[in-house]
C-alpha cells in the first residue's frame, strides 16, 4: 500500500515538473474572444465615438502585443493582454451604445417639445 502511494506521489511530482517546464498553452480561446469583441465593437460603431474609438485602439494594440508575446513563448502574459484587450473592446462597444442611446433620447425629447409647442386643434 505504501509503495502505491509513493508511486502515485512520485508520478504527480513528475507531472507537475513537466507541466511547469512546458509553460502555459497558447491562449487561442483568449485570442478568439478578444478578436470577436473587437469585431463587435467595430460593428457597433465604436469608431464613431471618440472615447469608444480610443478604447478600440487600446484593444487592437493589446492584441498586437499579445501576438508578440506568443511568438516569444510568453503565453501567460499574452493571455493577460488578451483579457485586457477583450475588456477594452467590450468597453468600446458599451461607450458607443451609450452615445447612441443618449443621441436617440435627445432627439426624442426634442420631438416631444416640438409636439408640445404645436397649437392644439
Amino acid at each position: 500500500m505504501n509503495r502505491q502511494i509513493l508511486t502515485l506521489i512520485g508520478s504527480l511530482a513528475i507531472s507537475g515538473i513537466v507541466s511547469a517546464c512546458g509553460g502555459a498553452a497558447v491562449p487561442n480561446q483568449e485570442m478568439t474572444s478578444a478578436k470577436a469583441a473587437v469585431s463587435g465593437a467595430e460593428v457597433g460603431g465604436a469608431q464613431d465615438e471618440p472615447q469608444a474609438e480610443l478604447r478600440l485602439k487600446h484593444a487592437r494594440d493589446r492584441i498586437a502585443e499579445a501576438e508578440k508575446l506568443i511568438e516569444e513563448g510568453e503565453n501567460e502574459a499574452a493571455a493577460r493582454k488578451l483579457r485586457e484587450a477583450q475588456a477594452d473592446a467590450e468597453l468600446a462597444l458599451a461607450l458607443s451604445l451609450e452615445a447612441k442611446a443618449i443621441a436617440d433620447a435627445e432627439r426624442s425629447l426634442k420631438r416631444v417639445k416640438e409636439l408640445m409647442e404645436q397649437p392644439q386643434s
